[in-house]
């Protein structure tokens, strides 16, 4: 894997680290590809439970598309879609987890990964801004992730006037899920683990897939759907095992 990507397994956690500091991790070909290949990959993995994605530093965790590569290609891939929108689109296609552990600025595209993870957690002095319209772009990629999450008069502010939030304003528009200090960034990450490993991972999976569906469909059609879901999930495996290890007064198998 190239260098502006590091991986590293940490027990049954993939860890991701956007390794280029110097250009505050702005994400290049090279970065956006390993991405893509190495959360596709994890998806499928049952060794795996979940998958961080952090940064190297403490001042930036990603500030978006590398503007000095963008004229070579950089907003659009071999195949016609844009390498950003690829990694979003593998965070939401991954099976397992997707966490971005957050030490610092985030800008433009980067704040499109965090707005694709399934969970985000933020060091207090980290940032979130979308500064494209200052060089002529606008964040329509990261917009479509971010609808989603915040409220609309919010992200207008911010895609209008190239405005950033701290990260006490990311978590109380749900942007992350929790804000601590620095030196706490790192507990929170593994108590968030720690948890997850308690529960099923199928339903887990399958619960993660139903949720992006529903957030798509009209609310009218979510019931129905989610009667299917229930159904299909109440009748797995891991279902028995729950039901069985509840009634036994032990913990399910999945559990260590």
């Amino acid at each position: 894997m190239a260098n502006e990507l590091l991986s590293e397994r940490r027990k049954d956690v993939l860890w991701l680290t956007l390794n280029r500091p110097e250009v505050h991790n702005a994400l290049n070909a090279a970065m956006t590809d390993a991405l893509t290949t190495a959360i596709r990959a994890a998806s499928g993995n049952h060794a795996l439970r979940a998958v961080v994605i952090t940064a190297a530093g403490d001042r930036s965790f990603c500030s978006g598309a590398d503007l000095k590569e963008s004229a070579g290609g950089m907003f659009l891939s071999r195949d016609g879609t844009n390498p950003i929108a690829d990694v979003m689109r593998a965070i939401e296609g991954c099976d397992k987890p997707v966490i971005a552990r957050i030490n610092g600025r985030v800008l433009a595209g980067g704040l499109g990964l965090v707005a694709a993870c399934d969970l985000a957690y933020a060091a207090d002095h980290a940032e979130f801004g979308l500064p494209e319209v200052r060089v002529g772009l606008f964040p329509a990629m990261v917009a479509a992730k971010l609808l989603a999450k915040i409220p609309l008069s919010q992200l207008q502010e911010m895609a209008y006037l190239g405005a950033a939030i701290n990260a006490a304003d990311g978590e109380r528009l749900g942007l992350v899920n929790r804000v601590v200090p620095s030196a706490e960034l790192d507990g929170v990450v593994e108590d968030a683990l720690a948890r997850l490993r308690q529960n099923a991972p199928g339903a887990i999976a399958a619960g993660k897939a139903a949720l992006l569906k529903m957030r798509d469909m009209p609310a009218g059609d979510r019931l129905a759907f989610a009667e299917n879901v229930i159904a299909t999930i109440s009748g797995s495996n891991e279902a028995r095992e729950g039901r069985l290890a509840f009634a036994e007064k032990r913990k399910p198998l999945w559990v260590e």
